[in-house]
């Protein structure tokens, strides 16, 4: 269904605009040597050697890009299936399916299709891939030996993208010293976890990176090197929660009704309820009025709109200035404790937290560069995808309580809901 339902989009799509329109020009059809650009970029713009040296030769064939990207999209949804157990996995891929139907795709058009897509989805389907071996080593579950060299193949091409790079890093080290404290040491994950770290130091030695850093600055944000440490913090981590909290945003949405009714299921408390339901009101409160509504409340239409490019105008000895931080951290600290309450095993809680703030962290660290307004919605992919993986887990809770009631209604909602959109992208 999902291969199919992306086949169709994809070759809807207008094709050869945006940065894509600049690659075509980097690379004759007939010559294809790359070697002259990639030390070029290198030295003057990027250290995505791995991923520019496909996009400049994809980009000149817009037929295969529709079929592998049609492939990424089920990459991503069968690696995230791959990484989860569960006691019904039908319905855990239907679920999958309809939350990748429900991304916002359209964020993978802000700078040409290709040039987007081959810089954030193709790495974030790689690098999901690239995790499967971990969590088949935590469970003694067998890996064949041709395996392993797509899983190296896939975290090369994943950590290329330096917001995945960041991401892989964490994971595989977080989980190899795990396995060192359980005296469990693994030969591959210390494999992968080295490359994660050479591919860190690649990134941030590359010549390419600096100059494009400073050429970046006077073309998209010239004050930015005016702006103190504290505000870039304030601006990359109130945009980070903006984005989910403060907009229609239906996979925020969905992941805070879910964390609701697992609260419910799980927690007795009113207390635990009562914490648990601030995401969802919030997010509904401040994400959907508009119009007349939103004219009618004046400090929702405040909070809502507070953001700038220099973040809320949070100050600290201005207590009319904390409003709008105060309640994305609201919202924060509310998600963070209900997720770990939901587990009575408290390594699930830890896990599930982890991958929120991995996600979170992703986007936050865009505040220290200056085309964090300019690369637009697709550096948030990381983030929704941690989200959407968030909200698959908790969708196992639901299945696990055997409350018919709550999986025929959150299996409803999430099904109705990709329907819309789907049907809402392509016509």
């Amino acid at each position: 269904m999902l291969a199919l339902g992306m086949f169709l989009f994809h070759f809807s799509i207008d094709l050869g605009w945006g940065d894509d329109s600049y690659y075509i020009t980097m690379l004759n059809k007939n010559n294809l040597n790359i070697l002259p650009f990639i030390v070029n970029r290198y030295y003057n713009w990027s250290s995505r050697l791995i991923i520019e040296s496909f996009l400049i030769i994809l980009v000149h064939f817009e037929w295969l890009w529709r079929i592998l990207d049609t492939a990424i999209m089920v990459l991503i949804a069968v690696s995230i299936s791959k990484l989860i157990p569960s006691c019904d996995t039908r319905l855990k891929n239907w679920i999958i399916t309809s939350f990748v139907f429900i991304y916002p795709i359209n964020h993978m058009n802000s700078a040409g299709w290709i040039a987007t897509t081959m810089n954030y989805s193709w790495p974030l389907a790689f690098g999901l891939f690239s995790m499967i071996p971990i969590k088949k080593i935590l469970f003694d579950e067998e890996i064949k030996n041709f395996e392993y060299i797509f899983y190296i193949l896939a975290i090369l091409f994943a950590l290329n993208q330096e917001q995945m790079c960041a991401i892989i890093f964490s994971v595989y080290l977080v989980f190899t010293v795990y396995l060192f404290f359980k005296k469990k040491p693994n030969l591959f994950m210390i494999i992968q976890s080295l490359l994660s770290i050479i591919s860190m130091i690649f990134i941030l030695t590359c010549p390419g990176n600096y100059a494009r850093k400073i050429a970046e600055v006077g073309k998209w944000f010239p004050e930015y090197p005016n702006i103190s440490f504290l505000q870039k913090t304030e601006i990359g981590y109130s945009s980070a929660l903006f984005e989910f909290i403060m907009t229609p945003n239906k996979i925020f949405t969905l992941f805070s009704g879910l964390l609701l009714i697992c609260t419910i299921i799980t927690k007795k408390k009113s207390l635990h309820k009562i914490i648990a339901v601030i995401p969802l009101a919030s997010n509904i409160i401040f994400g959907y009025p508009k119009g007349l509504l939103l004219e009618s409340s004046p400090i929702i239409a405040y909070v809502k709109y507070s953001i700038t490019e220099y973040g809320t105008g949070f100050k600290i000895f201005s207590i009319d200035t904390w409003l709008p931080d105060y309640i994305i951290t609201l919202v924060l600290i509310c998600i963070l404790f209900s997720l770990y309450i939901i587990f009575d095993n408290k390594k699930y809680s830890i896990l599930l937290t982890f991958i929120f703030l991995l996600g979170f962290a992703s986007r936050f660290i865009m505040a220290f560069s200056p085309t964090i307004w300019a690369s637009r919605e697709r550096t948030f992919i990381f983030m929704y995808f941690s989200i959407i993986i968030c909200s698959v887990i908790l969708f196992q809770v639901i299945l696990d309580s055997k409350s018919k009631k709550f999986i025929a209604f959150s299996t409803g909602i999430i099904g109705s809901i990709a329907t819309f959109e789907y049907l809402n992208l392509i016509f």
